[in-house]
């Protein structure tokens, strides 16, 4: 009997020994530092991920466009824009990943989303101007690009990178948890959105992810060519 209860230990990993060790993830949170900071960085990143507005262009660019006046033909390039530049962007990102490291990507995506959001508002609020269904392609277009670039993977890859191995499976859950909630809100009321904003409906989307622009400045490490202990004690640290 006791050589069987020794197998499962035995094949354990440092990993799964760490977890079965360790206090919950809410009284870590409270007492490590490391643990709370990371906590903080993923939850927020999944739900900026979302809270960008970036669902909303794919699953309403033709209802708010064609509201705003747009023909049939700019709402149909516009959905093969958005489409072709997630692809895009997506393949470079695996490219520039560990070239250009996490936070730089995050930081310009978050940027050049907010940026596209802004374009895309100027264009819905002039339909009829002779440049304003190019730019609404250029800036739906971009802004998909933008979130596909660093934002979007980054966001996703954090998890795995900056918890303590303990509470690594649980942080990631949780991170996981809140992308799929934010999602949920965040499409329940565009429409209603869009019919009390107009022109502006992804205005607030632009104004959070500059909070999160600057949120990410402030709080995000550079965790590309570092091992997990060093991004533990860093983390630990500030």
């Amino acid at each position: 009997a006791g050589c069987g209860s020794a197998l499962p230990a035995a094949h354990m990993s440092l990993d799964d020994v760490a977890q079965l060790r360790a206090p919950p993830i809410w009284q870590a949170v409270a007492t490590q530092p490391a643990v709370r900071r990371a906590l903080l960085i993923t939850v927020s990143l999944t739900a900026l991920q979302q809270l960008s507005g970036v669902a909303n262009l794919f699953n309403f660019s033709s209802t708010y466009l064609l509201a705003r006046g747009f023909s049939d033909a700019t709402c149909a390039s516009v959905a093969v824009a958005v489409h072709a530049s997630n692809v895009c962007a997506t393949l470079l990102t695996a490219l520039l990943m560990d070239y250009l490291g996490r936070r730089r990507l995050l930081l310009a995506s978050t940027f050049g989303a907010a940026a596209c959001a802004a374009l895309l508002t100027l264009a819905a609020a002039s339909p009829l101007e002779p440049w304003a269904p190019p730019l609404c392609i250029a800036a739906a277009a971009g802004f998909v690009g933008s979130f596909a670039l660093g934002l979007g993977p980054v966001a996703l890859l954090l998890p795995a990178e900056v918890f303590p191995a303990a509470y690594r499976s649980t942080g990631a859950a949780l991170a996981s948890s809140v992308h799929w909630t934010a999602q949920f809100a965040t499409t329940f009321v565009f429409l209603l959105q869009a019919e009390r904003l107009g022109a502006a409906a992804f205005v607030p989307h632009a104004a959070l992810l500059l909070f999160g622009l600057v949120f990410a400045a402030v709080h995000v490490p550079e965790t590309r060519g570092k091992s997990l202990d060093q991004i533990e004690k860093e983390l630990s640290r500030s």
